[in-house]
């Protein structure tokens, strides 16, 4: 997706990583709707907290946090 929107296909929805901030201070990617994208650090799972997670549910945050560390 980002090469289709380096090339001038259309717009890109995306998290911020370093190939888009770089992209961006390039001039190579120009970010629209500024006021309606708000970056937010990190990402965030919501699930419900009624039921113990699944293992398969669990095994995934597990991933997620040891990425983060």
């Amino acid at each position: 997706m980002l090469d289709g929107a380096l090339q001038g296909l259309g717009i890109l929805y995306t998290f911020n990583d370093h190939r888009i901030v770089r992209s961006i201070e390039e001039g190579r990617l120009q970010r629209v709707l500024v006021d309606w994208s708000p970056t937010f650090p990190g990402l965030f799972l919501y699930y419900s907290n009624r039921h113990s997670p699944t293992p398969a549910l669990r095994a995934f945050i597990d991933c997620l946090l040891d990425r983060d560390s």
